[in-house]
C-alpha cells in the first residue's frame, strides 16, 4: 500500500480525481433514444488511466473521490442510490481492467483488459439498475413502477409495470452502458502511454552517475531491496523496447540477471516461463517482440559465438537480445548495446547501473 501513496502517485491520483469529477458533474449530456434520466459521461476514463499506471487501488480511489466531490458540490437527487450504483460500476470496471493489464503489460494485453472490463461494466450496470436504481425510483415515485414505466412510454409504447425490466434492461441499459464503456476504453487506449511518459518526465529523479570502465553510467534505479524490485526494473526497461536492442546483463552468480530478464519478458508480453539457457546457450521466446535470451558463460569467445550462429540475431528488428555473461563474447557485441550491471550487496539488496 505504501507504494501507492508516493508523492508521484498522490499527485497523479489528485489530477485524475479532479478530471473525473469535472467529467462526472459538469460535462454529461442526454442522448436521444434513451431514457431522460440517463446521462452520457466518460468519468470512468481517468480512473482507468490511474488503474493502468498505479494499480486497482488508485483507480478505485479516483472513482470514490469523484463521487464524494460531486456530493459536496451538487448533492444527490436519488438519496445516494445513483452514486452508490456509479461507485459499484466504476470500481468493477477499473479493478478488472487494471488487474488484467498488470499481468499482461502489452498492447494486446491492454485491448483484452479493456474488452473484458467493458463486458463486466455492462453486466454490472444491469445488476445495479435491476436491484438498486429502479427499486429506489419505484419506491420513491407515487404510482410505483407503473409511474417509472410511463416515463419511457415514448420510447416503448407497450411498456408497463409488469414488463418493465424486459424492455428497460436489454433495450436501454445494455446499449447505453456499452457505448459509455467503449468510449472510455477508446480514449484510455489512445492517451495512456502518452500520459504515462509525460508523468515520468515530470517526476524524473535527478540523475546520478558512476564511472565504470571509463564510461559514465546513468543510475536511474540505484538500489533494489528485493527480487520483486529487480524484476520490476526489468519490466520498466522492457516496456520501452521497440526491437533491435541488445541488452547486456552483467553480475556475479545469483545477482539477479535472470530475474531482470524475466521482467523484460513480462513487458514484452511473453507468457512462457523464462529460465537461464545455461546449456542451450540461447532460448527464443515469442511476445509482442521476440526475446533472444543468451547465456554466454560456456562460450570460449566471440569467434565461437559467431560460429554457432548466435550473433545473427543481434540487431534483429523483430526482437530483443538479452545476454547474460556478455564479457565472455565481448568482441562480438555490437556498438550501442545497453549495459546493465547488477551488484550483489546483501541477501536482498542489489545495486543496478544502466549504461
Amino acid at each position: 500500500m505504501s507504494k501507492v501513496f508516493t508523492t508521484k502517485n498522490i499527485t497523479r491520483i489528485a489530477l485524475f480525481s479532479a478530471l473525473s469529477f469535472v467529467l462526472y458533474t459538469f460535462l454529461g449530456f442526454k442522448v436521444p433514444g434513451f431514457p431522460p434520466f440517463f446521462t452520457f459521461q466518460v468519468s470512468e476514463m481517468p480512473a482507468l488511466l490511474a488503474g493502468y499506471m498505479m494499480g486497482p487501488v488508485a483507480g478505485c480511489i479516483v472513482i470514490l473521490m469523484k463521487i464524494l466531490l460531486k456530493l459536496l458540490v451538487k448533492g444527490t437527487g436519488s438519496a445516494g442510490s445513483g452514486e452508490l450504483s456509479d461507485l459499484l460500476l466504476g470500481c468493477a470496471f477499473v479493478i478488472v481492467a487494471s488487474l488484467i493489464y498488470r499481468r499482461h503489460r502489452s498492447k494486446k494485453g491492454a485491448l483484452v483488459s479493456l474488452a473484458i472490463s467493458t463486458v463486466v461494466f455492462v453486466a454490472m450496470s444491469v445488476l445495479v439498475n435491476a436491484f438498486i436504481v429502479i427499486p429506489y425510483y419505484a419506491a420513491a415515485m407515487p404510482g410505483g413502477l407503473e409511474a417509472v414505466a410511463k416515463m419511457l412510454s415514448n420510447l416503448f409504447p407497450e411498456i408497463n409495470g409488469d414488463n418493465f425490466m424486459s424492455y428497460y434492461l436489454p433495450l436501454s441499459v445494455v446499449p447505453f452502458n456499452l457505448l459509455r464503456g467503449l468510449a472510455c476504453c477508446i480514449i484510455t487506449f489512445l492517451v495512456y502511454k502518452r500520459l504515462e511518459r509525460l508523468f515520468d518526465l515530470m517526476f524524473e529523479p535527478q540523475q546520478k552517475y558512476l564511472i565504470i570502465g571509463g564510461k559514465k553510467c546513468i543510475l536511474k534505479h540505484m538500489v533494489t531491496k528485493s527480487e520483486q524490485d529487480t524484476y520490476n526494473l526489468g519490466v520498466k526497461l522492457g516496456s520501452k523496447l521497440v526491437g533491435g536492442e541488445v541488452i547486456l546483463l552483467s553480475g556475479d552468480l545469483g545477482a539477479g540477471k535472470t530475474v531482470f530478464a524475466r521482467g523484460i519478458a513480462q513487458a514484452l508480453g511473453i507468457q512462457e516461463g523464462v529460465v537461464s539457457p545455461t546449456f542451450t546457450l540461447m532460448n527464443c521466446y515469442e511476445g509482442r517482440l521476440k526475446m533472444y535470451h543468451y547465456d554466454a558463460y560456456r562460450l570460449s569467445g566471440a569467434e565461437e559465438a559467431e560460429e554457432r550462429g548466435l550473433t545473427e540475431f543481434f540487431g534483429a528488428k523483430d526482437g530483443v537480445c538479452v545476454i547474460e555473461w556478455p564479457d565472455k563474447i565481448a568482441g562480438a557485441i555490437p556498438d550501442g548495446a545497453i549495459s546493465i550491471t547488477i551488484k550483489y550487496k546483501d541477501e536482498n539488496t542489489r545495486e543496478v547501473s544502466v549504461c
